[in-house]
This record gives C-alpha cells, sequence and structure tokens, in this order.
C-alpha cells in the first residue's frame, strides 16, 4: 500500500485528525508543552496521553461536564491517530454521543463526531454532521474543514476546494494548509503540496507529534516524486520533534525496500509493526519478507491481517475498499475482493480512490473493459501517483491499448522507480516489453 492508501485510508484516518490538538487546547485540557526533549531514547508521553489521563480523573468526579467530555472524545481521537489501535475510535464516539444528547448545538461534539464517522470510513454521515456544523457556525473553520474532508472521500472536490479556502481565509492555520497540500497533491501538483506544507511549517511552527506528521507526510511527498535523500531528511526531522515516532521509522522502511535492502526494511518494519499493528505496515512487512525469499515469514503477515481487519470491523470501521485491494494485491477470494469494491464504489462514486481500487480488482478478475471505463474515471483528476499510473498501464495493457499502457507506464517509472515492493519491477518488466514490441514492429 503506496500513496494512494495515505491518501484514503491514512488520510481520511489521519487528515481528518489533524485539528484534534487544536480542540484540545480549545477546550483548556493540556498541560505541559509539546516541545519534547530531542533524545531519543524512550517513547515519550504525547500531549494526547497527558489530556486523557486529565480528563478522565475530571469526568469521575463531574461526568456531566461537557467541556471534558468534549476534550476526552477529542483525545481520544488523537491517541488513535498516535497508536493506531481502532478502539479509541469506539471511545471517542461514545464521548462524542454524549455530548450532543447533552447539548445539541454543541458544535464542538458535532466536529468530533464528523471527525470520528470520516476515521471509520462513513463519509456520509460525516457530511452530515459537518452540514450541521457549518448550519451552526458558518464562519467557523473547523466546520469548514471537516465538511471539505467528508466531501474529498466522497470524490466531490470543487466543493471540498470551496470549503477548504473558506478556511484558510478564516484562519490560515497548519490545518488549513495541510488541507490545500492534500488537494494540490490530488491535482497532480506534489511540488504545489510540499510548499503549502512547508509554509505551514514556517507559518506555525508546530511540535511534538504535531510537527513529527507534517515532517512525516513531507517525507512521503518527497518519496512519491523520486527524491529520497529529501524523504530521509523528512523523516530524520519527524523523529527529532517527536522520538521514535512510528510512521517516520515506517517511512526510513519504505526507503530501504525502495533501494533493495530488505534486511534492513524488515528490521524496521517489525519494529513498526510492534508498536502499531495496522494493515498497512503489517501488509507491507509480508510484501518485503515475500520480495527477500523469505515466504514462511511473509504469509506469517498475511495471516495477521485478517485477524486485524476484523478488529477494525469490530470496532465501527468500514474497511471494504483496503480489503479489497489487499485481496486483488495478493490474489486472495476474487469475489469477495469484487463484491467489496463495488460495495465501496456505490458508497463514494466520484471518489478517484474508490475508482482506482475498483479498476484494478476488476483488472484481477479479467474484466478489462469495465477495468479501463473505472481507470479513467480515477485519471481524471490529473495525479501524478505511481501505483494508480501502474494500474492504468496494466490495465490499458491487457484491454489492447499498447501505446496508452507504455505512456501511463513510462511515468509511473519516472515518477518513482521504487513506487511498490510487489509491483516496481512489474512495471519495468513490462514496460521493457512494451518498448520492444514498439521498435520490432515492421
Amino acid at each position: 500500500m503506496t500513496s494512494m492508501n495515505r491518501i484514503a485510508a491514512v488520510t481520511a484516518a489521519l487528515l481528518m485528525l489533524a485539528g484534534v490538538t487544536g480542540f484540545l487546547s480549545l477546550t483548556g485540557f493540556i498541560s505541559g508543552s509539546e516541545n519534547q526533549d530531542s533524545q531519543r531514547s524512550a517513547p515519550v508521553q504525547s500531549a494526547a496521553d497527558r489530556a486523557v489521563f486529565q480528563l478522565q480523573q475530571r469526568l469521575a468526579s463531574e461526568p456531566n461536564d461537557l467541556a471534558a467530555v468534549d476534550g476526552l472524545g477529542s483525545a481520544y481521537l488523537q491517541k488513535a491517530r498516535e497508536s493506531g489501535d481502532p478502539a479509541f475510535y469506539t471511545k471517542a464516539v461514545g464521548l462524542f454521543d454524549k455530548a450532543v444528547t447533552m447539548a445539541p448545538d454543541d458544535q464542538t461534539g458535532i466536529i468530533g463526531a464528523s471527525m470520528a464517522a470520516a476515521a471509520r470510513h462513513d463519509f456520509a454521515r460525516a457530511l452530515q454532521l459537518a452540514q450541521q456544523a457549518v448550519r451552526l457556525d458558518p464562519e467557523d473553520p473547523d466546520a469548514q474543514g471537516v465538511l471539505g474532508d467528508a466531501l474529498v472521500e466522497l470524490g466531490r472536490y470543487n466543493e471540498a476546494l470551496s470549503a477548504f479556502q473558506q478556511m484558510l481565509d478564516t484562519r490560515p492555520d497548519l490545518n488549513a494548509y495541510v488541507r490545500v497540500a492534500y488537494l494540490r497533491e490530488l491535482h497532480g501538483d506534489p511540488s504545489g503540496a510540499i510548499d503549502a506544507l512547508k509554509l505551514a511549517v514556517e507559518a506555525t511552527r508546530p511540535a511534538g507529534e504535531t510537527a513529527a506528521w507534517v515532517h512525516w507526510q513531507l517525507g512521503n511527498l518527497y518519496f512519491n516524486t523520486n527524491a529520497p535523500e529529501n524523504a530521509a531528511a523528512e523523516y530524520e526531522s519527524a523523529l527529532d520533534a517527536f522520538p521514535e515516532y512510528v510512521h517516520a521509522v515506517a517511512g526510513n522502511a519504505r526507503l530501504a525496500a525502495a533501494r533493495g535492502d530488505y534486511d534492513k526494511a524488515i528490521e524496521l518494519y517489525r519494529d513498526v509493526t510492534a508498536r502499531q499493528p495496522v494493515v498497512e505496515y503489517v501488509a507491507t512487512l509480508g510484501d518485503v519478507y515475500r520480495a527477500a525469499g523469505r515466504s514462511v515469514e511473509a504469509q506469517h503477515q498475511y495471516d495477521l491481517v485478517g485477524a486485524i481487519d476484523e478488529l477494525y470491523r469490530a470496532n465501527g470501521i468500514d474497511t471494504d475498499l483496503e480489503m479489497a485491494l489487499y485481496q486483488a494485491d495478493h490474489d486472495l477470494d476474487p469475489e469477495m475482493a469484487l463484491a467489496q469494491a463495488r460495495a465501496a464504489y456505490e458508497a463514494r462514486p466520484e471518489s478517484i480512490r474508490a475508482a482506482d481500487v475498483l479498476s484494478w480488482v476488476l483488472y484481477k478478475a479479467g474484466k478489462y473493459a469495465e477495468a479501463l471505463q473505472h481507470s479513467r474515471e480515477a485519471l481524471r483528476l490529473g495525479t501524478q501517483d505511481s501505483l494508480l499510473l501502474f494500474h492504468a498501464g496494466m490495465i490499458n495493457d491487457s484491454a489492447g491499448d499498447h501505446e496508452v499502457a507504455r505512456v501511463y507506464l513510462s511515468r509511473a517509472v519516472e515518477i518513482n522507480p521504487g513506487f511498490s515492493v510487489l509491483y516496481a519491477a512489474a512495471a519495468r518488466t513490462t514496460l521493457e516489453a512494451l518498448r520492444g514490441a514498439v521498435k520490432g514492429q515492421p
């Protein structure tokens, strides 16, 4: 799983949470500084950890303190972002439901509930709640932010841009800039996305886990544009800001895998999955094991994926899209993969992410004409993503349009030669075959 998973599985769950630290600050329950000692001798306690402890104590004595209910819900969302533990989403939902029951016009509770719904991939519910928050206060930048987030995931990109622009005009802070960066990336402007994130860092000087998160995103953008040295520098900055930051370690693991240093990649991914055993990282560790010829260890990781998915579903998270792609990538149950991909697409038919996954699942099922239709939908924004372009190239090749396939595969390899442990070599091999066929024509 590569950058497109960040755009959906991670961006829906992480970009949606970019404002949580702000909510905690607004409710006044963070004590101490987010500036952490840059020594990496031991994991640090985050502001969310401190907030959870303080708010639990507060609610034990005052269970109907609305600000504390909202604050603890927001802290749980932040903990979900930091840890990958889906149980925190369930806790957050319960608290926001309680807050809105106590006070139906509680703006913080409604916005938090929208974030939680988005993190669980219930984007229709997230949109409904965000619209409610905007009706209560059209000038609230946080309401505009979650509105735009839901619209992005539903594929309503122009409407999302309008919401984000209003957010930026009202309050040009980190939360606004990261959303602008995301839309720029989706619309095929990764350099513009990098500029927006750099501007965000310069303008807001984030610290702690928030700073680490931004540097990690910058590192991913650099990785996805074939700038591994810059990516490594950003991951290092993330670790300086928040020692042992798990996503930065995963970024370094991906860099190692891309350069063929599988032993190092395995070492780092083992560390990552021990601390945050989410499907994206566990499956990727399996893929690296497989690339290294260690099939038994690879299968052990793949076996864990199903158990992790069950845990996510038990906590109300819709994983149809992610699991459809996983099953297609690993040649598992094609009927289930297709059913999941179609269900996800029906839930958000304008989403380029949903269109891309459905196209790839259809390709794997041998349904090339239908795959081609949805692949074209996935490319409509001009997104410069190697995996998306690889999918398009392979689909066009199988559908008989070899010249278009050659163009897409050339672009995929040009953007990022090491874009996927699973598919980078296949992209090069297929491209060489297509170029050879062109040379061999009379």
